[in-house]
């Protein structure tokens, strides 16, 4: 992202939230065989499944804090993966404030271990990474 652009709602959203990256939705990300040196010359640590694919283990260590550290060179599946509350908020059926008291509420809920449905409704939905 270039200095000064201001970042879409979008990007302010998932910056903000990082479910889908700390284990909370997925166990890994699938990856493209391309991608795994990009991710190890970035320092980012992938593992190999049985099957002998490569994924990239979640909670991933590209989260600091909730906001990716390599968020412009992600993996395609990271980009193109789209939450449902991501889809609320690109269709207009909620604005970027409620979308991130939906994301707080989330992260109440997690830290005090009753998050399943929720997330399931609200993140979930649509295909997942795994």
């Amino acid at each position: 992202m270039e200095h000064g652009a201001p970042e879409s709602p979008l990007s302010l959203l998932c910056r903000g939230c990082g479910l889908c990256c700390d284990g909370s939705l997925f166990s890994h990300v699938g990856l493209e065989p391309e991608e795994v040196d990009q991710l190890h010359a970035l320092g980012i640590p992938t593992q190999t499944r049985r099957s002998g694919t490569e994924v990239l283990p979640q909670r991933c260590s590209a989260l600091k804090g909730r906001d990716c550290q390599i968020y412009a060179h992600r993996p395609s599946s990271c980009a193109a993966y789209q939450c449902v509350l991501a889809a609320s908020l690109l269709e207009d059926r909620v604005s970027l404030e409620e979308a991130q008291a939906v994301v707080k509420k989330a992260q109440r809920l997690i830290a005090n271990g009753h998050a399943r449905r929720f997330l399931r409704q609200r993140f979930r939905g649509r295909k997942g990474l795994d």
